[in-house]
């Protein structure tokens, strides 16, 4: 018998808890700050409820962690540091599918004091690319081979039968997390040397790729050089992690910016402004026309698509990031029966010990079901419920921090997963079969 704590009633709760409910000796409880949300989840579990809290009350955490074999922290990524605090109190092991930062890092060692794993990064992207990319990894240096190049992309986005809109994007969620992280510098390693693209120009960088039959764009994502310790890949020259979208949102992302529309300052406007008035008081008055001669016509169009050159009203007294957001939410978002899509890709060149070298992809698609599942939901929430499964059962058996890197984890993960029809395809091609610049164009 294991008991799990889940913090967070998300969209991606819904397949963890089902997950674990399916041990009928499992006890799985869902805390959220709004108890329907919670209760909504549990329901149709016997071995699953609900109860109102809240997770800001730190001291009150340290408490509910007690008496769990593991917490799963769903909530939003600011709060995993008081929650991984609370369990090495509790000397409760937990799960995130966020990123491990320097400030969870740090835990490590009280972790470790308290007998207990803290495991990050247990999602998708992070948390199944790199269970693929481990695999390969491994299976290469174990035949004395080197990882000359590493590219990975990743994204969520509508199934092609959806994509009705000239973003070519949905949300299922508030996009504002999705549209901060445009706001980040990437930085990657190029034939040796470090790239960095600053924040400004993310969205300037943007190359076509095609995968799974579908062009796409691509760009990086935060800090990639981090990965060549992480994976263990000293030899590296070429490794770049980043982010899928369909082609055209990027140059709509980055003219929307122009704009103004990223700011995170209070914006003040006079009550009952329309969107034209808006966009023309941040741009300090200049006429709509005016603007629209220094924009890309495609991206313009789209925005105007979206609504933000109208005579509608906009919402009061936020931040220009926040009033964009309740717009994009409102005019993006998935309707019932509608699909997202995940398109994961890595790509590697590897190098014989006689010298010679071969590329290998290994892709990942995976489509949501109609009034089930999202893909993106899936994704994320059966390998963090796999993952605490594992943990209880001891099968994972180590102390401190902790990401999915190792064969005794990506293993089982890996084989867990493609019974859930969540799985990898591999290809090989020699050098007399393609050339570099052909495997990896979106580089060239």
């Amino acid at each position: 018998m294991a008991r799990f704590l889940v913090l967070g009633a998300g969209l991606v709760t819904a397949p963890i808890v089902e997950y674990l409910c399916r041990r009928p000796e499992n006890t799985v409880v869902i805390a959220n700050n709004i108890l329907v949300d919670a209760q909504k989840t549990a329901d149709g579990f016997a071995n699953a409820s609900a109860e109102i809290f809240d997770v800001r009350d730190t001291d009150a955490l340290k408490v509910r962690a007690a008496g769990f074999d593991v917490v799963l922290s769903m909530v939003p990524p600011p709060f995993h540091y008081s929650v991984a605090q609370a369990c090495v109190a509790a000397k409760t092991h937990m799960i995130s599918a966020s990123y491990q930062t320097p400030e969870m890092l740090a835990l490590d060692k009280e972790a470790k004091a308290a007998n207990i794993c803290i495991m990050n990064e247990i999602g998708l992207d992070p948390g199944i690319d790199h269970l693929s990319a481990m695999q390969i990894i491994d299976e290469a240096h174990a035949s004395d081979e080197k990882i000359e190049t590493f590219v990975s992309w990743c994204g969520g986005i509508p199934a092609p039968d959806n994509n009705d809109n000239p973003l070519g994007y949905k949300f299922s969620w508030n996009p504002k997390g999705a549209v901060l992280v445009l706001l980040n510098q990437a930085d990657y390693l190029r034939t040796g040397q470090g790239v960095t693209v600053a924040a400004e120009d993310l969205m300037d960088w943007a190359r076509p790729v095609s995968i799974g039959g579908l062009d796409l764009e691509c760009y990086p994502n935060r800090n990639s050089l981090l990965y060549k310790d992480i994976y263990n890949i000293p030899e590296v020259g070429t490794l770049i992690r980043g982010t899928l979208r369909y082609p055209g949102f990027c140059q709509i992302m980055q003219l929307a910016k122009t704009l103004g529309l990223f700011r995170l300052d209070d914006f003040e406007v006079p009550s009952g402004a329309s969107w034209k008035q808006y966009i023309q008081k941040l741009n300090n008055g200049a006429a709509i026309t005016t603007l629209q001669k220094n924009a890309a016509q495609t991206a313009w169009a789209a925005l105007n698509w979206l609504g933000i050159f109208s005579d509608a009203e906009i919402p009061e007294g936020q931040a220009p990031m926040d009033v964009f957001c309740e717009l994009l939410l409102e005019k993006l978002s998935y309707l019932d029966g509608e699909k997202d899509m995940i398109v994961l890709q890595h790509k590697f060149i590897i190098k014989k010990p006689d010298g010679a070298k071969y590329y290998k992809s290994a892709l990942l698609t995976s489509t949501g079901r109609p009034n089930g599942y999202s893909a993106m939901a899936a994704t994320v929430g059966y390998p963090a419920g796999m993952a605490a499964q594992l943990i209880a059962d001891g099968t994972i058996d180590h102390a401190g921090l902790l990401l999915p890197v190792t064969k005794d984890i990506y293993g089982p993960l890996l084989d867990m997963l493609a019974q859930e029809n969540i799985e990898f395809t591999e290809q090989v091609w020699q050098q007399d079969e393609m050339t570099e610049e052909q495997f990896i164009s979106e580089l060239y």
